[in-house]
């Protein structure tokens, strides 16, 4: 149970970038404190942009996966390969958004 309060005088300037950078992780400037001082991992919630890019990579994904799919019934001049490690790639930069 959290019910001790802890004090400290920031200038102006740094309480609005402390409320800027704990709205960008989605979180209360109490618990952004709490996860630095106990380095915890800090993740921002991701922007409208970034929410676009991640719906356009997972199609992309997913028809690289279909691509390989038809690949399987044959190899054809490595583009198996390729296109397999093509789709690796997007899943490991998928996994950042997760």
């Amino acid at each position: 149970m959290k019910n001790e309060f802890i004090k400290i005088r920031v200038s102006r300037i740094e309480k609005k970038v402390i409320e800027k950078k704990s709205n960008k992780a989605g979180l209360s400037v109490s618990e952004f404190i709490r996860r630095l001082a106990f380095e915890k991992e800090l993740k921002s919630r991701l922007s409208e942009e970034e929410i676009e890019c991640y719906k356009s990579l997972s199609k992309y994904a997913d028809n690289f996966r279909r691509i390989s799919n038809l690949f399987n019934l044959g190899d054809v001049t490595g583009m198996k390969q390729e296109t397999m490690e093509a789709g690796r790639l997007i899943r490991e930069h998928l996994k950042k958004f997760q």
